[in-house]
């Protein structure tokens, strides 16, 4: 797109500027890492792309596909921006979707129940990657004992039966 702007004197030329549209991202794509593009929002500049960072090693297209259809059926993107609610919809959606993947990685089939989000763990569950894939480590935090608790938020994950 051209623009033209005129100059403070006729005998001055015209400048001619090209206008690129800038077009920012909640979650852009980031180059070499595994990503799925997954929802985005309408924006002035059009339609913004999400993309979703996959941790577990697993590039089969059609099982990051399932497993976003899990997701979007037991927890739907919200498009609230009220305190920047789209943005914490989404990170707990990629959340639950690297849940998942990483159970389908390991027993080969999605997992079905339920599950909570909960604020605190009592363990630490650390992941490191080696050639031959991932080792965990649990370790117990060094938490007070709570004198309340919280409800967490619960999740029905359905069977993949179910999505289709």
């Amino acid at each position: 797109m051209i623009n033209s702007h005129p100059t403070s004197s006729p005998s001055e030329p015209k400048i001619n500027c090209a206008l690129t549209p800038i077009v920012f991202s909640l979650f852009p794509k980031i180059k070499g890492r595994r990503q799925t593009a997954w929802g985005g929002m309408k924006t002035y500049y059009g339609e913004q792309v999400w993309y979703a960072n996959i941790s577990p090693d697993i590039d089969d297209l059609e099982v990051i596909a399932d497993a976003k259809k899990i997701v979007d059926s037991c927890y739907p993107q919200k498009t609230s921006t009220f305190f920047g609610g789209h943005y914490y919809c989404f990170c707990t959606r990629e959340y639950l979707l690297n849940l998942i993947l990483f159970h389908y990685v390991d027993h080969g089939i999605f997992p079905e129940g339920h599950i909570c989000i909960v604020e605190q763990w009592l363990w630490r569950v650390d992941a490191y990657r080696l050639a031959t894939g991932w080792v965990r480590s649990k370790f117990w935090r060094w938490l007070r004992r709570n004198e309340t608790f919280q409800p967490g938020e619960w999740i029905k994950i359905p069977p993949l039966s179910e999505v289709k």
